[in-house]
């Protein structure tokens, strides 16, 4: 499992946006410049280049090497974590996750089949432990416009 690196809120709104959650994984598995990063994703350098600066200047990637090639300085980037938790000297622990992925209507319905699985994995368990808390489980699914 990932280690959660703890961010700010300011940090946090970086991470209101699908490509840059493409990004931060793909930079989790392995160093690329924007350029591969882009030709990973299917999208253009320039939009590339640019989220990848916001991430970067936000403390969410970090700069592993530049190498000179043809007269282009090449920029290797990797991804700090890919979870996240918000920094609050109130909370005892993280009671909150969050996204934004992009999927087409078949990858949606998977993803909510397979969420509905997990709470009803959850919900059955039957144990004689009294230590237990209630808790409710709030999820959203909403299209970003």
């Amino acid at each position: 499992m990932t280690t959660s690196l703890s961010i700010s809120a300011d940090q946090q709104k970086l991470l209101a946006n699908a490509t840059r959650i493409q990004i931060i994984h793909l930079l989790n598995e392995q160093e690329y410049t924007a350029k591969e990063v882009a030709d990973q994703l299917g999208k253009t350098a320039g939009t590339v280049h640019y989220h990848i600066q916001l991430l970067y200047n936000g403390g969410i990637l970090e700069l592993i090497r530049e190498q000179k090639k043809g007269g282009i300085i090449e920029k290797y980037y990797r991804s700090k974590s890919t979870r996240f938790e918000i920094k609050d000297k109130n909370a005892a622990a993280p009671s909150s996750v969050s996204t934004n992925l992009l999927l087409n209507d078949d990858e949606k319905k998977q993803f909510l089949l397979e969420l509905e699985q997990l709470f009803v994995r959850w919900e059955s368990q039957i144990t004689q432990d009294n230590d237990k808390k209630e808790y409710r489980v709030i999820c959203t699914f909403e299209e970003n416009k």
